[in-house]
């Protein structure tokens, strides 16, 4: 659809989900408008469209954002949003994204889970946030998703109402963190399993930042950016701008309870101490910047030999500083960076260190972890979905693979995995050298007699490489659901630890197989 403001010719993105009779959608094809000659008025319903400047007291903003402008402020990082309370039934943002296209998150009344992202453009910098609303209250955050190129510029609101204009928000957040981190952190990929990098896959409010703040009721500042180093983010960490060494930050204007420190897996390579180096470097400037929170050093492993996850307890335990703790997450997904499943998997991790930390409590993801828990998978049922599609099964958009909802054809539940003509799925788990792994699948095939495989194999550390052990089991299944079980145990091999398991389930040439209630266990080896 179109929509007017001002003295512009533009095409608006109608974005909004979760509303009856709301519109939603992406660019139109409609004729464009020009607003010169269109009414602000609609005489039937009382309703007007009101400006609501940037300035406007109601609106809250979160993030780096420069206000020496009050009416044109300013952001660069990712994740910094602006929010808005109004009683009516559209809304309108204008938005400069600066010298390159920009992602912005439009959140509607807390609907995170269907909430849209839209792309402001140097030449359209007008968007429609939600139209056709019911003429009641609503709320709106407005999000920044990705950070590539100058600093994005926001130019007001326009609200239509019958009102004098915005409402008194809630109250924010009671906690505040701030994350420091490289691309996984930045969101590079976040809706895409393969590792697909384009702006169009990135965003900031579905990681583990956004998740992890969400769930601990926190407002959160993203510090972070592709191929950061601990050097690198020494330079950059107290800038509002990452362009600009001079766009110093006022840390009191955002008092720290949390910081969480995940970077140094672009340091690997160069020999530790100088890591630790680097480590004790940024970490003095940070303690400095934040007297008085709660620091974590936040790494992964299970993805490169001399990964800082090996080392960081070292770090953190050398600095004396009892404010400062550390806890690592796994891997041990393959293609580098993390998606929306696996950011839910981090989170927990994080917001289990906090808990059994400092006792903040946390409220249930409203994103589905692909990070399996005490050695069994996440989501065997299939039950539960993330925003981009994917439901912590790698590849859920593969040919032949189909997620179905048929509560009548499902094993238990709603929902089940349909594989076709030797498609496949994996999920990997943490495991070690000893690990025995016993997995439980109930399958069932369209015909009599056609096949399907369970793998189960076990990976070493360096990410990427082949297994180091792998057993397979082919299977003649029949048309009712059954219950098929592999057990194999983890071998050590010399130079080879092992770090991770990967359960695969495949149909055969040919065949056509339903999958539901995938469970896994993992029994330890024994230690004297």
């Amino acid at each position: 659809m179109t929509y007017a403001l001002g003295m512009h010719r533009i095409v608006i993105v109608a974005l909004v989900a979760g509303c009856t009779g709301a519109t939603t959608g992406t660019a139109s094809d409609t004729p464009l408008v020009d607003t010169s000659t269109t009414s602000t008025t609609t005489p039937a319903t009382g309703l007007r469209d009101v400006e609501v400047a940037p300035s406007d007291p109601n609106l809250r903003y979160t993030g780096r954002w420069d206000h020496t402008d009050p009416d044109a402020p300013w952001v660069g990082w990712q994740g910094a949003s602006v929010e808005i309370a109004f009683r009516g039934t559209d809304l309108i943002a204008q938005i400069d994204p600066g010298d390159a296209p920009e992602y912005f998150r439009v959140i509607l009344d807390g609907d995170h889970a269907g909430s849209v992202k839209i792309e402001a453009t140097p030449s359209h910098t007008l968007h429609q946030l939600a139209t056709g609303l019911p003429d009641t209250d609503h709320h709106v955050q407005l999000v920044k998703e990705t950070y590539r190129g100058t600093s994005a510029t926001f130019l007001g609101f326009q609200v239509r109402t019958a009102e004098a204009g915005t409402l008194p928000l809630p109250e924010p957040p009671s906690r505040r963190i701030v994350f420091y981190g490289d691309s996984n952190l930045a969101g590079d990929s976040l809706e895409s399993e393969r590792n697909d990098t384009s702006w169009a896959n990135s965003g900031s409010h579905f990681t583990y930042a956004g998740i992890a703040s969400r769930r601990l009721n926190a407002s959160y500042h993203n510090i972070s950016t592709s191929g950061e180093t601990l050097a690198g983010a020494l330079q950059r960490f107290d800038r509002t701008d990452w362009y600009d060494p001079a766009s110093a930050v006022d840390f009191d204007a955002f008092p720290a309870h949390l910081v969480v420190v995940n970077l140094g897996a672009n340091d690997v390579g160069r020999p530790e101490p100088r890591i630790r180096d680097d480590y004790d470097a940024l970490l003095d400037a940070l303690r400095a910047a934040h007297p008085t929170a709660h620091i974590v050093l936040f790494n992964a492993f299970g993805w490169s030999e001399g990964e800082p996850a090996g080392f960081v307890q070292q770090v953190a335990e050398g600095r004396a500083d009892p404010d400062l703790s550390w806890a690592v997450f796994p891997w041990v997904f393959e293609q580098w960076h993390g998606c929306e499943t696996d950011h839910a998997g981090m989170a927990q991790v994080l917001v289990d260190h906090v808990h059994a930390t400092l006792g903040w409590e946390a409220s249930p993801s409203d994103v589905v972890s692909g990070f399996g828990v005490g050695g069994d998978v996440a989501n065997g049922g299939f039950e539960q979905t993330a925003p981009f599609g994917g439901y912590g099964w790698r590849y859920h958009d593969d040919p032949g693979v189909t997620r179905i909802e048929d509560a009548a054809a499902a094993h238990t539940g709603s929902w089940f995995v349909q594989l076709a003509d030797g498609a496949q799925i994996h999920q990997p788990n943490p495991a070690s050298d000893g690990d025995t792994v016993t997995a439980t699948v109930w399958l069932r095939a369209e015909q009599a007699g056609q096949t399907a495989e369970i793998t189960l194999d076990f990976r070493d550390q360096t990410l990427g490489t082949e297994p180091v052990a792998s057993t397979t089991e082919q299977l003649a299944l029949t048309t009712e659901w059954t219950q098929h079980t592999l057990n194999a145990t983890a071998r050590v091999q010399l130079g080879r630890p092992v770090f991770h398991t990967r359960l695969t389930l495949a149909a055969g040439a040919g065949a056509t197989v339903h999958v539901d209630d995938v469970t896994t266990s993992l029994e330890e080896q024994a230690t004297d």
